[in-house]
């Protein structure tokens, strides 16, 4: 599908708002994205999982992990678009030493030491939940050989260390709440999340 027929998708199931928005990282965003609502639409979400699902069987995963709440569908949807059968996982916030933001996979769905594993979210704008997810991964002794997303929303100089996929790469403003312009003219802030 054409990036047009994507972004449609977005659009008519309302993924993707415009606005003023607290984003999940703590920053300020002209654009939000709500990929339950793409989500919700099994006959709409299926060929992205199908991307996601093409680029995840090139790496040969035994498992798919995604960061609670955005990637524990997707995970699910992922593995079972694999021919390869992979597991599927995900990975849940929990307070660290010191109140500092951490992942773990639990509930009797650790990855094994040395199992292959393909990282997945729904939208990555800082790549923050990504990597804490990776890192839960890591923890467990599995290697980490992918990330796919639905959209990445990341700036242009921000790398992942892993092959990283997206379905579609829609660039968006994020600002610290100090400097947002949005703020500064007075446009309300929606947090469509709460």
């Amino acid at each position: 599908m054409a990036e047009a027929g994507w972004l449609a998708d977005l659009i008519e199931t309302g993924a993707l708002m415009e606005g003023h928005f607290l984003l999940t990282s703590g920053r300020h965003g002209d654009r939000f994205m709500l990929l339950s609502k793409l989500m919700e639409d099994p006959g709409r979400a299926r060929p992205w999982i199908r991307e996601l699902a093409r680029f995840g069987e090139s790496l040969s995963p035994d498992r798919i992990v995604g960061p609670a709440m955005g990637g524990v569908i997707l995970a699910w949807a992922v593995a079972s678009e694999m021919p390869s059968g992979p597991k599927a996982s995900f990975a849940e916030k929990v307070e660290g030493q010191g109140g500092q933001k951490r992942m773990v996979i639990r509930r009797g769905l650790r990855p094994l030491p040395g199992e292959r594993v393909l990282v997945v979210e729904d939208a990555m704008t800082t790549g923050g939940s990504v990597m804490l997810a990776v890192d839960a991964v890591r923890e467990a002794g599995a290697e980490v050989v992918g990330v796919g997303v639905l959209v990445d929303r990341r700036p242009e100089d921000f790398r992942i260390p892993y092959p990283t996929f997206s379905v579609l790469r829609l660039l968006a403003a994020a600002y610290r709440a100090a400097d947002c312009p949005l703020c500064a003219e007075g446009v309300p802030l929606a947090t469509p999340k709460a």
